[in-house]
């Protein structure tokens, strides 16, 4: 008797162990699928408006042919407009040269439209733009085409957007071929722009231009064929941003809670369940499977410390009527 009922306390006790070892087990892996879930993203998409808007750049190539430039915003003429177009040597770059030899970039991530300018738009030139930008040629009677391209400003590296010149050999996305356009070169131009923005997880910002091209009117080349002048019309769509935000799929301190509150369910789970509660409980699949009940095995304690019974007491009392004196 004795022998069957610890062989079942020790299977009772391997269940045990056993189930726990199990809870432990999925507890550590569902952690560390939460921890790995925590690293994963999701992008929410707003719209947002901000005051002020950067140009695209643009580049604008020729054969052999020089412009000079004049810049315009909000109908004041820009004395930072010569510093903001930069000279592409492109003589040197074999994909080019038989299309042109000569390029120019205006690049700038520098924030010039308002969404509130200062100057009402009744006050600027008659061209109604918010930002032009003039380019005349001399030797017009040798040229009638010219090549242009709108591209992300953001693009050009710093250290390039900072030098004099430019290279299409270093830096090839001032001059995709598959983006470069065919325009007369005396024509004003109008391009209309909208501006999106991607922000990481870790902060950083990536912007994406996207232009639409407007209907380009034929300007005056001064009565002569050996002089002309062209426009370029930058006009921003809108200050309404859409923006895409990285956020992460789990906060660390979701990933904690997620833990404590799992840990807390496995920890009830076992004990009301599985291994069972207390030492003398019947119940626990461990001890359902053994067929292994303490409480059969239990004895009657003599301890002095227990106390005593209703029945304990009448005895004593009954005890003592056999001492008791009666006086007649």
């Amino acid at each position: 008797m004795k022998t069957g009922k610890n062989f079942r306390k020790l299977i009772t006790i391997i269940l045990q162990v056993f189930f726990a070892v199990i809870l432990l087990i999925y507890l550590i892996a569902n952690t560390v699928v939460d921890v790995a879930r925590s690293k994963l993203t999701y992008t929410a998409l707003t719209f947002e408006n901000v005051d002020s808007l950067p140009p695209p750049a643009f580049s604008l190539c020729t054969d052999g042919v020089q412009y000079n430039f004049n810049c315009t915003i909000y109908g004041n003429t820009s004395i930072n407009c010569p510093k903001l177009i930069k000279f592409v040597n492109v003589t040197g770059d074999n994909l080019y040269n038989g299309w042109f030899t000569r390029c120019y970039v205006f690049q700038t991530t520098t924030p010039f439209f308002l969404a509130k300018p200062v100057i009402p738009p009744k006050n600027w030139t008659a061209f109604q733009s918010a930002m032009f930008i003039q380019y005349s040629f001399f030797n017009a009677s040798t040229i009638s085409k010219m090549q242009f391209m709108i591209w992300n400003p953001f693009d050009l590296p710093d250290s390039e957007a900072s030098a004099t010149e430019l290279s299409s050999l270093k830096t090839p996305q001032i001059l995709n071929p598959y983006s470069l356009t065919q325009f007369d070169a005396n024509r004003e131009r109008a391009f209309t722009f909208f501006w999106k923005r991607h922000v990481f997880l870790n902060g950083t910002t990536k912007w994406q231009v996207d232009f639409r091209s407007e209907i380009g009117v034929a300007s005056n080349a001064f009565g002569t064929n050996n002089s002309a002048i062209g426009l370029i019309n930058l006009k921003p769509g809108s200050f309404e941003i859409p923006t895409t935000r990285e956020q992460p799929f789990l906060q660390p301190v979701s990933v904690f809670t997620m833990f404590i509150v799992l840990a807390a369910v496995l920890y009830s789970t076992y004990y009301a369940l599985l291994g069972g509660r207390g030492k003398y409980r019947n119940y626990g699949l461990a001890h359902m499977i053994t067929r292994y009940f303490p409480q059969k095995y239990i004895e009657r304690s003599n301890s002095r410390d227990l106390k005593p019974t209703a029945d304990d007491v009448l005895k004593v009392y009954l005890d003592g009527l056999n001492k008791v004196e009666f006086d007649d």
